[in-house]
């Protein structure tokens, strides 16, 4: 049998994408099962197991338990594993892994400028490794045009609980971004990675911190307020049909969640205690458009 991805080099090759927004099944909530060889594999993410499972090497997982997910009713856990003789990350990508050349190509079609990712993350570490979470924001010419770029990585100690992680993309043209690719891994990169590190990972998107961030989308905007708050919070939004606002404290705990489908919503904060609180606001895709700091005074 030939090399399995062991080293995946993270490269990009240039094969177009199909799918319409740049982060699907974020939540990780929908996968597709697999009777021979057994496993699953979330929709719309690529990963190793189907060249990998005949070995009866599975390296990524459909996670269910309570304490194994952070919203809704699975996650994605990523496991570093040996096979045959090598190391192999475990990692899930919206792009197309191949095996062969050992690269990530493909992608999702995509033109717009997002600000940071976002989500949730669970680590284990073994011998100081770490895993990630990136986006590559590709031009017409491929990867030889990266437009944007950002590596969230782990810390190299194990972390237990669900840990919200936020980091800015970075961009290094003014051209157009045409093309996205998201890749999750549980170890460091192709070369350093120690078996049994294990990442989960769950409610991963892209946060547009202003309307300047919306190609397109200038004359409209979706405001929050007043800041600081007492006993309520005001959405006032000309941006979106619907929506779901998140409130978070400063541990990651949503402390309120709210759909809404109007002009003007109001968002009961009166059982909250003061303090500082974040807030982030999803469309009907679930993709994240705004999010920002909220000081509750009583």
């Amino acid at each position: 049998m030939k090399k399995i991805v062991t080293l995946i080099t993270f490269f990009i090759f240039s094969a177009e994408g199909i799918f319409a927004q740049a982060t699907p099944n974020n939540g990780f909530e929908t996968w597709t099962h697999s009777t021979f060889p057994v496993y699953d594999s979330p929709n719309s993410w690529d990963n190793l197991n189907a060249s990998t499972g005949t070995l009866g090497v599975i390296t990524c997982v459909k996670a269910t338990a309570a304490a194994d997910i952070h919203s809704g009713a699975a996650a994605i856990k990523l496991i570093t594993k040996t096979v045959l003789t090598q190391t192999a990350n475990g990692i899930a990508t919206t792009g197309t892994i191949n095996t062969t050349t050992q690269t990530i190509g493909g992608g999702i079609s995509y033109t717009l400028r997002p600000d940071s990712i976002v989500g949730f993350y669970k680590y284990t570490s073994v011998s100081g490794d770490n895993g990630f979470a990136e986006i590559q924001l590709l031009g017409a010419g491929g990867d030889t045009d990266t437009i944007g770029y950002v590596r969230f990585v782990t810390p190299s100690s194990t972390v237990g609980a669900y840990t919200r992680f936020s980091k800015a993309i970075v961009y290094r043209s003014a051209n157009p971004v045409v093309k996205s690719i998201w890749i999750l891994s549980s170890s460091k990169d192709a070369t350093t990675h120690f078996v049994g590190s294990t990442a989960f990972f769950d409610d991963v998107n892209l946060v547009f911190a202003s309307a300047t961030g919306i190609a397109n989308q200038s004359n409209l905007e979706i405001t929050v307020g007043p800041n600081p708050a007492t006993d309520h919070l005001i959405i006032n939004n000309t941006m979106i049909n619907r929506g779901t606002f998140l409130l978070f404290d400063v541990t990651g705990r949503i402390v309120s969640e709210r759909k809404f489908d109007g002009i003007s919503t109001v968002i009961d904060l009166s059982e909250l205690p003061l303090g500082l609180y974040l807030y982030s606001i999803s469309d009907e895709k679930n993709t994240v458009i705004k999010t920002d700091k909220i000081i509750i005074k009583k």
